[in-house]
């Protein structure tokens, strides 16, 4: 990022000091538990706070990124130029009245569906074990065991390049399989309201119970990955393709494709962001020339890629 020190000066100026970090690793950020250094990375706890940063941007032609809890994406080694903000560990606010609850982007499924199972409310039941933020869950339209977020959240706000604090409502969402109108508009997505069901305690936590039972006895949980690395084609299903291409359990250095669930890609340790890329590369290429289905990645590739690293998922 080029200095600026009319940037810095406003940082300091309208930010809170103790919230602005410099030349950050992200990789405790990331679920990949890889990437490199943010230029600046700020901790907002307001949306107020948001507003400020992105002003402080615009004024000085700085490029910004927003994370929610790094899951779904891949940070470049490079790092991430601009200001990154970060809404996973400050912007998590949760709270409750009624059949409704309502969240924070940055605040995690498994905190909302805590609090839901705590107040006898069902229908959250499924995210407790999807490790994403409520933002990320409501743009990707997250789903597991024939649940999807869409049944749930009844409204969500955003913020819009003009500044104005947007609510959307219902079908305005324009859900579908992992997307939502999200996608196309250059929003953050600051909270969302969810409708729930009352239930019984004892019942919620079994179905909770049940479903880690087999995320644990089925998924990686317990190594780096991103969650699924690549979407459901029509009609079929990546981990069965990505198994019967040969792939399952395929190993590059550090990274490769887990043993246990062929629609994971897996950091095993010391794995460098590119070696996970070239994973990603290499079996998008063997599904398309033996079944000539082309994959797409539901992972995001954030910060300073080199357009020859990732060439492959234009193609």
């Amino acid at each position: 990022m080029k200095k600026s020190n009319s940037f810095y000066q406003q940082l300091f100026a309208e930010l809170p000091k103790h919230r602005i970090h410099f030349d950050y690793e992200m990789k405790s950020f990331s679920t990949f538990h890889v990437g490199g250094k943010a230029d600046v990375l700020f901790l907002p706890k307001s949306i107020s706070e948001i507003k400020n940063a992105l002003a402080i941007c615009r004024d000085n032609s700085i490029p910004f990124q927003v994370l929610g809890r790094g899951s779904n994406i891949l940070i470049s080694d490079r790092g991430i130029r601009g200001l990154t903000i970060y809404l996973g560990r400050n912007f998590t606010g949760v709270s409750h009245e009624g059949n409704y609850i309502r969240a924070q982007a940055g605040a995690s499924l498994a905190a909302i569906a805590a609090l839901a199972a705590k107040n006898n409310l069902t229908g959250l039941e499924f995210s407790a074990g999807i490790p994403g933020s409520v933002g990320g869950a409501v743009l990707m339209n997250a789903s597991a065991y024939d649940s999807e977020i869409k049944n749930v959240v009844i409204s969500s706000s955003y913020l819009s390049p003009q500044d104005e604090i947007i609510t959307l409502n219902g079908a305005e969402h324009k859900f579908d399989y992992r997307t939502s109108v999200y996608q196309g508009l250059p929003a953050i997505i600051l909270e969302a309201d969810f409708a729930l069901k009352e239930g019984k305690r004892l019942e919620i936590y079994d179905k909770i119970q049940d479903y880690q039972i087999k995320r644990r006895a089925s998924q990686p949980i317990d190594e780096f990955s991103a969650g699924s690395a690549f979407k459901r084609p029509p009609e079929n299903y990546a981990s069965k393709l990505i198994a019967d291409a040969g792939l399952k359990g395929y190993r590059a250095m550090n990274a490769g494709v887990s043993k246990k669930h062929a629609g994971f890609i897996i950091n095993y340790g010391g794995a460098s962001a590119s070696d996970i890329n070239r994973v990603f590369a290499h079996v998008k290429s063997v599904v398309e020339t033996k079944f000539a289905i082309n994959l797409q990645p539901e992972v995001k590739w954030i910060g300073d890629w080199p357009a020859e690293e990732i060439q492959w998922k234009y193609l």
